[in-house]
């Protein structure tokens, strides 16, 4: 089976029970739409776990390229873009950027290449007919 969904915006609760309401199977297909951070305060984690699930597949989202124009991970994590930071913070970023803090050097530098790597489109074909599954206006 395959599943989209989006804009999870680190609400653990209700990714969870959306996880159990479809009850995700090894050979079943989760896309999301990015957007798993921000708002919540669980988007760090999250984003940690889905790194883990190999049958999800992820998107870039706005919020992780906001995260990721504020934060630059290709400079030291002190060099912080203030125009970009803010704009982050304006859409609910502030929390996630708190999460990252604590995290050792080793897991935010691996959690923002993780991002980073992100794709901004999928092309998948769902019983003979094909989707581009995308959260930005990209081609």
């Amino acid at each position: 089976m395959t599943y989209v969904l989006s804009d999870i915006h680190g609400n653990s609760r209700r990714f969870q029970s959306i996880l159990s309401q479809i009850d995700l199977q090894p050979e079943d297909t989760l896309y999301i739409l990015g957007d798993i951070i921000d708002r919540f305060p669980d988007g760090g984690r999250l984003l940690r776990q889905i790194m883990k699930m190999s049958n999800v597949k992820v998107l870039l989202g706005n919020h992780e390229l906001m995260m990721l124009d504020a934060l630059r991970p290709e400079k030291p994590a002190e060099m912080l873009s203030t125009r970009n930071l803010w704009l982050w913070y304006d859409n609910g970023g502030e929390v996630t950027h708190r999460y990252l803090k604590h995290l050792r050097k080793t897991d935010r530098t691996s959690l923002l290449e993780y991002v980073a790597s992100l794709p901004l489109f999928f092309d998948v074909e769902v019983n003979g007919r094909k989707y581009k599954l995308s959260d930005h206006n990209s081609s």
